[in-house]
């Protein structure tokens, strides 16, 4: 809980953790590079045993997508991601319950750019604009390994604001 307390902080939020819903630890673990260490923890350690939604998302250039979509905790994931049964197994997944938070710089916070899309690029990764059925529009956070994570999700989960 300090460490989210802190993680509050720094990225100025008044309200207080409980008000929001956080509790429990802290969900930043080890950097990129050690992405398999320790367990997950924090508000997305659940995820294992929340029941996703099923969505398709159009992406620019790309066609129909699948993803999965966790309303408790806000997070739309490619739905490769977590096969039937198994455990999360793309690079998307595997940064949302482990990585360390991108590092955003203040001044880069102007409102021309959402802050999970300039997390997105902090990591060198690839933004992918999407639009569902009933015309609702996202932006995805594409990995290495070609999962995709919504820049809200990181936004809310892993940004680290510094000076």
């Amino acid at each position: 809980m300090m460490k989210l307390e802190r993680l509050a902080r720094v990225v100025g939020l008044s309200v207080g953790l409980a008000a929001i819903g956080c509790g429990g630890s802290s969900t930043a673990g080890p950097g990129p590079a050690d992405p398999q260490g320790g367990a997950p923890s924090g508000p997305l350690a659940s995820l294992d045993t929340s029941a996703p939604l099923s969505e398709t998302w159009s992406l620019e250039g790309g066609g129909p997508a699948p993803f999965l979509f966790y309303a408790a905790e806000n997070v739309r994931l490619s739905a490769a991601c977590k096969p039937p049964g198994g455990p999360f197994n793309c690079a998307a997944a595997t940064y949302l319950r482990r990585g360390a938070p991108a590092q955003v710089p203040r001044r880069q916070l102007d409102g021309r750019m959402s802050a999970g899309t300039r997390a997105c690029m902090s990591l060198g990764n690839a933004l992918v604009n999407g639009s569902n059925s009933v015309g609702a529009q996202d932006t995805f956070c594409r990995f290495p390994d070609g999962s995709l994570v919504s820049t809200g999700a990181l936004e809310q989960y892993k940004l680290h604001v510094i000076q």
